[in-house]
């Protein structure tokens, strides 16, 4: 290479470095300086949206139904619905006002679920409930976040009087009177018709006592007159005699069952459900002679029985006791009810004379056994006899409450309720 190359190419190299000496100056990195870090007062609102960035809401005023202006200005009172007020429209803008866009977001509290967004100036709400509210509006530039204040306005929707608690109140103290005076006029009701009823059977009965009592001794008198007359000729006369006597026994059968009906027909000083009471009652009278010791024993837990199955029994007891006071002697009756869990037991015994009794033979004139078989057989039970000469009479009676109970017990207890 010729000398004056040489020098050309050195010179060339030279240039280059320095070159880029001067190029890696220029982009090498400054020192770093870090960043302070965003303020909280910008970067996240406050719970209560109230920093003082950005615009500020206001509302501007209500009217009821009109979306065209308000017609009560101003936020500074509550809003007061009347009962019945339909629709409601809250008027909301920003202070001060801005040409720039604006975004709102409403809600009313207790009624809205969420926010509700919005580039409009207004709010309408339909149909709202009774109840207290509190309208509040947002509003901030278009991606800004919702820090901004928030105005808020209480709303009261007033009640109807038929919505209030007083008025329930008073609708239960009125349906209360009025389940009473109902409740009273049906007790009414039920005295009067079982009023009526007791009257009816009283008529009933003088009608027995004046007619068919008197008729039946008029039958028994002639009778018995016809049976003297015919009892001092021949034997054919004397079966004509005897045939009287058995009639006039008949009659005097019939008159002590008559009389029996009118005693229980007149009987409306208590009605009972409850067998001894009944029976105490029923054979006061009967029992009231001093030589004759008359008591009644009850075993077991005493149950409510039907009328009808009282009925029944007093009827027996009654033949059976008359029967020993006529008939026997007797100077002790004792009646013993026993109860047991599925079954009544009845018994009248005396210390009386007793008699020979076969089950399948009556003798002429006495038909009160044949009458109490047949009231036992009514209520569902069984009727058995067991005396002999000189050993006294009993009488017992069993009954199952399955046969007894089906009769009409809700009437009694409806009787038993109003107190007759």
């Amino acid at each position: 290479m010729r000398p004056g190359a040489n020098t050309l190419f050195l010179l060339s190299m030279a240039v280059l470095s320095y070159g880029s000496m001067r190029v890696s100056a220029q982009i090498a990195p400054m020192p770093y300086t870090p960043a302070p870090p965003p303020s909280a007062e910008t970067t996240a609102p406050d719970a209560q949206g109230t920093s003082g960035a950005g615009p500020r809401a206001m509302i501007g005023g209500w009217s009821l139904g009109s979306e065209l202006a308000p017609t009560v200005k101003g936020a500074d009172h509550p809003v007061q619905l009347d009962p019945g007020a339909s629709d409601v429209v809250f008027f909301f803008n920003v202070r001060p006002k801005s040409p720039n866009l604006i975004e709102y977001r409403y809600r009313l509290a207790d009624y809205d679920h969420d926010w509700t967004t919005t580039g409009d100036h207004l709010a309408h709400y339909r149909h709202l409930r009774p109840g207290a509210y509190r309208f509040e509006v947002q509003a901030r530039a278009p991606g800004q976040p919702w820090n901004t204040p928030i105005a808020a306005l209480p709303v009261v929707q007033r009640h109807f009087f038929y919505q209030t608690w007083y008025f329930y109140a008073l609708l239960l103290v009125g349906l209360a009177a009025l389940t009473i005076e109902l409740l009273r006029q049906r007790d009414q009701l039920l005295k009067g018709q079982i009023a009526m009823v007791l009257e009816e059977r009283n008529r009933i009965a003088s009608d027995f006592h004046d007619t068919l009592m008197a008729g039946l001794a008029a039958i028994s008198w002639q009778l018995e007159a016809t049976a003297k007359l015919l009892s001092g000729f021949d034997d054919r006369n004397a079966r004509a005699a005897q045939s009287c006597e058995l009639a006039r026994k008949m009659v005097a059968h019939c008159q002590a069952e008559a009389r029996r009906i009118i005693w229980d027909l007149r009987d409306s000083d208590e009605i009972t459900e409850f067998l001894s009471q009944a029976l105490s009652r029923a054979l006061a009278a009967n029992c009231s002679r001093e030589d004759i010791d008359f008591s009644i024993e009850v075993d077991g837990d005493e149950v409510p029985l039907a009328p009808a199955a009282v009925h029944h029994l007093v009827s027996i007891g009654q033949e059976a006791v008359n029967n020993a006071i006529r008939h026997s002697g007797a100077t002790q009756i004792l009646i013993h009810v026993k109860y047991e869990s599925d079954s009544l037991h009845l018994s009248i015994r005396d210390n009386g004379c007793g008699f020979h009794f076969h089950e399948p033979r009556v003798r002429p004139g006495h038909f009160g056994i044949l009458v109490m078989q047949e009231r036992a057989r009514k209520m569902g039970g069984a009727l058995h006899l067991n005396t002999a000469p000189g050993a006294g009479t009993e009488i017992v009676l069993t009954a199952d409450f399955q046969a007894i109970h089906p009769l009409t017990i809700q009437r009694q207890r409806v009787v038993h309720w109003i107190g007759v």
